[in-house]
């Protein structure tokens, strides 16, 4: 059967995973600790690093465990995917997701009166207190990492790429290494130029906050409502004859 995210597996699975190195965990708050780090320049990156590496580690160890339990699901009643019953629901989860995509949009929150940076504002209090000490920064990690795992979406989405490769439990973990490590990417490059510059990149990395905050928000609804809009392509033709008779 196709994959109901019908997209490159590699291709689709570099995408999500820059759309998940956009997100909070990954990107707002390593930028955050950049920004109100104490100390010198190569200890501020360090910590940084260490952030970034407890919740990469903490996605990859995430992503094995949820692919070891939907291999045996997939190898068993993978075939039920096919079945017009399944792609009803699936064709009302995609419109869901796309409908969903529209509200969570960062415009649409204002709109409403809600304030879609008041996350990214309790985020950067967490990291101030956690980036004077490494015990704090891997909770800080291990928190952002729980969080974000009810949202999860792209993460999902490349499991679901990566399960239906084929290629097994093993070579599935090392893809996702490399999904994780894509992630933890722009966050470690960030690391690099305040190492690199020191107070010359405070400016830098004020912009870089700034445009996160803004972006994260807006990237994840733009993804929702892609992956959506997938999965009701694929199935919206099989729905409709079950529920026309045809």
């Amino acid at each position: 059967m196709e994959s109901l995210l019908d997209i490159a597996g590699p291709l689709g699975l570099i995408v999500l995973a820059l759309v998940d190195s956009t997100s909070m965990g990954t990107l707002v708050i390593p930028v955050i600790l950049l920004v109100v780090g104490q100390g010198g320049a190569l200890r501020i990156a360090g910590r940084t690093l260490l952030y970034l590496a407890v919740i990469g580690v903490f996605y990859l160890l995430l992503g094995i465990a949820l692919l070891a339990g939907l291999l045996p699901l997939l190898e068993s009643f993978g075939h039920l995917l096919a079945s017009p019953v399944v792609m009803v629901v699936l064709a009302a989860i995609g419109v869901a997701m796309v409908i969903w995509s529209f509200r969570i949009d960062p415009k649409a929150i204002a709109k409403r009166g809600g304030d879609p940076e008041a996350s990214a504002r309790k985020w950067t209090t967490r990291a101030r207190r956690a980036s004077g000490r490494p015990s704090l920064l891997v909770s800080l990690a291990l928190l952002a990492g729980l969080v974000e795992a009810a949202s999860m979406i792209p993460y999902l989405a490349a499991m679901g790429i990566v399960a239906d490769m084929g290629i097994g439990l093993g070579r599935g973990a090392l893809v996702l290494a490399g999904y994780c490590a894509v992630m933890i990417v722009p966050g470690v490059l960030l690391c690099g130029v305040r190492a690199a510059l020191g107070g010359g990149a405070d400016a830098f990395l004020d912009k870089a906050h700034d445009w996160a905050v803004k972006n994260a928000t807006s990237a994840f609804s733009w993804t929702v409502g892609i992956i959506g809009a997938i999965i009701l392509l694929n199935t919206l033709g099989p729905a409709m004859n079950l529920l026309t008779g045809g």
